[in-house]
This record gives C-alpha cells, sequence and structure tokens, in this order.
C-alpha cells in the first residue's frame, strides 16, 4: 500500500514537472510574438478555501502561429520552503511568478468550478511584445521570487504594475463619476459575507492600515477590481479592453456559515451564559472560571501583539483590538485567587474602565471593530466588574 501511495506521488511530481518544461519549451524557443497573437488578463471565480475565497488574477499570452500559449501566475509559492507554516504566519514566505501551459490552468479551475473571464488587450505588435519581454524578464530565476503582500503587492496588483511598466503614459484610466469610497475592509468583507469566522478572524488580526479609504488603482489588489479598472481604462485613446468571454463557465455555490454557528449569535449565547452563572452563583469566587476567561482573551491578545510587532504583515499594524484583547490578561489571570488583593482590585477597576471606554468610544476608535466584539468585551466587563466589587475593601 504504502509503495503503491509512493508510486502515484511520483508520477504527480512526474506530470506537474512535464507541464513546467513544457511551458519553459515554448517560451525559450519564441522571442518575438507574431501578429496574431494577444494577451489577455484572465479573472478567476473566487474558491471555497480562506487563500482562494478573494479570487485569483493571471495573465494570458496567446501565438496560435508560434503554437503558444502559457498563463503567467504571480500567485504562486513552495510548499517545500523550509518552516513554511512559520514564514506564511509571519509574513516572510516568498511568492514567484509562474508560467504553465494554457489549458492546464483552465483545467484545474474547470474542475473546481470556478469560472474564468478573461479580458483580451487592445494592443499593439509592439505593446504586446514590450510586455512579453517583460514578462520573461520577471520569469527569469533571478526575478520571479517576490515578498508576498495581501492588500499591495499580490497577484493582481503585479499585474496593474507591469500593464503601467510596460504602456507607460499611454496607458490612462478613466475614474468614475460617483465612485463609492471603500476602505480595503470594506473590500474584503465584500469576499467573506458567507465565511463568518474568517471575517472575525481577520478584523482580529488586522489594524486600522486597512481602514483608510482605497484609491481606484488601490482597490485592483482584488481580482474582480483588477478587472474593473482594466475596463475603465484606455491606450492611446483606445479601450484597453478589446473584448472579454468566458473560457469557463462553471460557476460552484458554496455553502455559508450554518447561522447556529455564526460568530455574532454564538458569543452572545456565551455571554448570556456567563450573565445567569454570575448571577446563580453571584456569592462564590470564580477563581478557576475566570482565570480561564481572561486566560482566553490573554492567548488572544499575544496573537494580536505578534501580528503587530513579530510579523512582516503591513496590514497588522496599528491593531486597535490590543486595546480590549492584550498579553496581560494573563498576568491578571494569575492574580485571581493570589494573595494580592490590592493589586487585583485595582487590575480589575482599570480591566472595567477600559473596556466600557470601548463600548463608548466604539465610533471613535479609527478602526473598524466586528460587531461580534461586543458580546466578548461585555464577558471582560461583567466579570472585571464582579471582580472589583469583591475586592472593593481591599
Amino acid at each position: 500500500m504504502k509503495a503503491t501511495v509512493n508510486i502515484f506521488i511520483t508520477l504527480i511530481v512526474l506530470v506537474i514537472l512535464s507541464f513546467k518544461s513544457s511551458a519553459n519549451a515554448q517560451l525559450e524557443k519564441i522571442d518575438s510574438l507574431s501578429e496574431y497573437s494577444y494577451i489577455s488578463l484572465l479573472t478567476c471565480d473566487p474558491g471555497d478555501q480562506l487563500y482562494s475565497v478573494f479570487g485569483h488574477s493571471a495573465i494570458g499570452v496567446v501565438d496560435p502561429e508560434q503554437k503558444l500559449a502559457v498563463v503567467f501566475n504571480y500567485g504562486t509559492f513552495s510548499f517545500k520552503v523550509a518552516f513554511f507554516y512559520a514564514k506564511f504566519a509571519s509574513g516572510k514566505l516568498l511568492y514567484q511568478l509562474s508560467a504553465v501551459p494554457y489549458q492546464r490552468f483552465l483545467r484545474e479551475y474547470k474542475y473546481e468550478q470556478r469560472m474564468v473571464n478573461e479580458d483580451i488587450l487592445n494592443l499593439s505588435t509592439y505593446q504586446k511584445q514590450r510586455l512579453f519581454d517583460l514578462l520573461k524578464e520577471n520569469y527569469k530565476p533571478e526575478n520571479r521570487k517576490y515578498q508576498y503582500d495581501f492588500f499591495f503587492d499580490n497577484c493582481a496588483t503585479r499585474i496593474l504594475d507591469i500593464f503601467y511598466e510596460a504602456l507607460d503614459d499611454s496607458l490612462q484610466y478613466i475614474a468614475a463619476n460617483n465612485a463609492e469610497i471603500k476602505t480595503h475592509r470594506n473590500l474584503i468583507d465584500e469576499c467573506l459575507v458567507d465565511s463568518y469566522w474568517s471575517d472575525l478572524g481577520i478584523d482580529i488580526v488586522l489594524g486600522s492600515v486597512i481602514d483608510r479609504p482605497t484609491t481606484d488603482r488601490e482597490k485592483s489588489f482584488l481580482p474582480d477590481y483588477l478587472s474593473e479598472y482594466i475596463n475603465n481604462c484606455t491606450v492611446e485613446g483606445k479601450p484597453f479592453v478589446r473584448t472579454s468571454r468566458k473560457l469557463v463557465k462553471e460557476s460552484a455555490t458554496f455553502k455559508a456559515t450554518p447561522w447556529l454557528v455564526r460568530p455574532q449569535l454564538v458569543f452572545w449565547v456565551l455571554f448570556i451564559m456567563v450573565t445567569l452563572l454570575t448571577i446563580l452563583f453571584r456569592s462564590k469566587p470564580w477563581v478557576i472560571g475566570d482565570r480561564i476567561v481572561f486566560g482566553v482573551f490573554g492567548i488572544l491578545g499575544i496573537i494580536v501583539f505578534l501580528m503587530m510587532f513579530a510579523t512582516d504583515h503591513d496590514a497588522a499594524a496599528k491593531n486597535f483590538n490590543i486595546i480590549w484583547a492584550h498579553p496581560l490578561y494573563l498576568v491578571y489571570a494569575w492574580l485571581i485567587g493570589s494573595k494580592h488583593k490590592k493589586a487585583l482590585k485595582w487590575a480589575s477597576i482599570v480591566i472595567l474602565a477600559v473596556n466600557i471606554l470601548v463600548l463608548f468610544g466604539w465610533n471613535t476608535i479609527p478602526q473598524m471593530y466586528h460587531i461580534a466584539f461586543i458580546p466578548l468585551i461585555g464577558i471582560i466587563i461583567l466579570r472585571s466588574g464582579i471582580i472589583a466589587l469583591r475586592y472593593k475593601w481591599a
């Protein structure tokens, strides 16, 4: 059985390598595109995993006269990198530009039932050649890797950057009248309308950096907005997009998080349970229970702190969640049940006051808080308030 699995894995690796060598062979033997060639933006529908829920963008280069059909993809990385998960979490994982055969790229999305739209660009032979040369230059081993940033340097923004590099001032964007002002957080929320826990997690670890209004160009970090952006562009006064068509028409629907397990409901039920237990057992100290509660908030605070100061994720900076979810809750949890009653009393008063201020200043804090934070903050206020009252004469 083990031998069969090893053979199967080997075959998969060989198939992948054959695809890579096929694309490389095509690129190596072609220096100049023919007049029948075309270059297009490929926009792929979201998938059901967090890494794919925002969709994907790539560049297609086709030259039927020279039998060239390659997709350049800035969104690839290797799982074989040493300390992969540590680098991924810390923002130090390098992404790279890959080149794969056109049909292989489309088969993957057809298999996953993710629609692929193609915007064929309206370019002269010279402009196509210029863009193709830049892509080949980027694809060189010494150039293909880059430091990925989800909002500011990803598979979509790289494509728009290379369009501008290839076309210079001839590429002009025509801004839409009365365009809606959106922040980066607003934009990712649009992609997570059915992924409630993913939305919550992102709102916990990403800071106020993503709460400023975006420009139309900055919106193009999302594939759909990139497609919209280039459809509002001109090249030398002509529409940048010549024509559009669907290469993969299937589009699967993904199930939303069931309402019974959505964060807001789960946390409100938890708050009500804690409130009822507080009333029922108001005369008894909750040493173990409170230590668990504030220990959990302390661990959450460590995650927020590490994302802010120990990673290269720019979007995790200036995270005002550190006000109500911070590592010092672990010290507070240790004080509960200890002999340091006076320290516990004043710590409880400070925690109570800070979290009440958070609720009252909800709309003045320069960061959009997730609505599901309210019952969590409510639990902190309730339990710290009870402890402060218990030790008011300490």
